[in-house]
């Protein structure tokens, strides 16, 4: 008995001892200023599919659990619309939705997982993000960029392959012109609290 009586002060501080690193929720707004679009190439030209951000003036509901350098993110989701980007032309706009398949799969989604400051450069990121695109998800590691300015600035640049995807890249006069699976997606964002 004395032995338990010992050890129940212990516990209940061991217990408040997790009080920082309490769930919190807010919602966030992507502000007009904020630019998103995927770059790709072919054996022929370069192409630039530009996102249109007013397609996202919804607020966007994040959770999150903050710790010393590591904010770990639950059902935090960016949804873009694939209707939403414009490539240039209504040839690269169908190719483009033909190869995300937007038929079937009309959003990409980008789920924010984890972010980690970096300490050995200032304002700078790790950050992970899985994506999920024609039905099909794949986590990514990216370094992201941030200073706090009339809002959250945040940019990014990342590499990705789209057989990662599953996804096949088109080929069009019978195989003379080739789109490369390596595209970028570029983003600069500012985000503030709604």
């Amino acid at each position: 008995m004395k032995r338990l009586l010992y050890l129940l002060p212990l516990l209940v501080l061991a217990s408040f001892t997790k009080l920082d690193t309490v769930k919190k929720s807010t919602n966030v707004r992507i502000t007009p200023q904020s630019t998103l679009h995927i770059k790709g190439t072919s054996n022929v030209t370069d192409f630039t599919c530009l996102y249109n951000i007013k397609n996202l003036n919804e607020p966007i509901r994040i959770h999150y659990e903050s710790g010393a350098d590591v904010i770990t993110f639950e059902k935090s989701v960016l949804v873009l619309e694939n209707s939403g980007f414009d490539c240039g032309g209504k040839g690269i706009n169908r190719d483009f939705h033909g190869l995300l398949k937007s038929d079937t799969y009309p959003e990409i989604k980008l789920s924010l997982k984890q972010v980690k400051l970096n300490p050995h450069k200032s304002n700078t990121a790790d950050a992970s993000i899985e994506i999920e695109i024609a039905g099909q998800k794949h986590l990514y590691h990216m370094e992201t960029k941030y200073h706090q300015d009339n809002g959250w600035h945040i940019s990014g640049l990342l590499k990705l392959n789209i057989k990662d995807f599953n996804l096949v890249a088109p080929k069009k006069m019978l195989g003379l012109i080739v789109v490369s699976e390596e595209i970028e997606i570029n983003f600069k964002l500012v985000v503030k609290e709604a």
